[in-house]
């Protein structure tokens, strides 16, 4: 898969050569002021546009470590293969505390998975 950089920001890793996801990370330029509150979202602009191939979606986990400890949970998880945007990374706070990013911090990671077209059949009931 190619990936191509919008913004300062780590290349996305493996955490080792048998690691299933890919780590993104914040932007070095993504800055807050408040922190991220319980039952609040955040969008955050990865820095990264991926070329997904065909047949293939790239989807977004929690990364255990920051569910664990940051208490974020990922929602709009699906890169199809024909976005061509700056994917972003979206994070609710589940906690009970308000939490800051880091920029440069691990924070997601994404699997690229294959993807089934199959066509829908309406049918009546029986």
């Amino acid at each position: 898969m190619k990936i191509a950089k919008t913004r300062n920001v780590k290349t996305p890793t493996r955490g080792t050569h048998l690691s299933a996801g890919l780590d993104f990370y914040i932007p070095e330029d993504y800055y807050q002021t408040d922190p991220v509150w319980p039952n609040q979202s955040v969008c955050i602009p990865s820095g990264i546009r991926a070329d997904v191939p065909a047949g293939y979606a790239l989807v977004a986990f929690n990364k255990s470590g920051v569910a664990l400890k940051k208490h974020l949970d990922v929602g709009a998880c699906v890169v199809d293969e024909d976005y061509q945007g700056e994917i972003h990374l979206h994070l609710t706070n589940v906690g009970k505390d308000g939490v800051f990013l880091i920029a440069g911090e691990k924070i997601v990671q994404f699997l690229l998975l294959p993807v089934s077209y199959a066509v829908i059949e309406v049918v009546d009931e029986t």
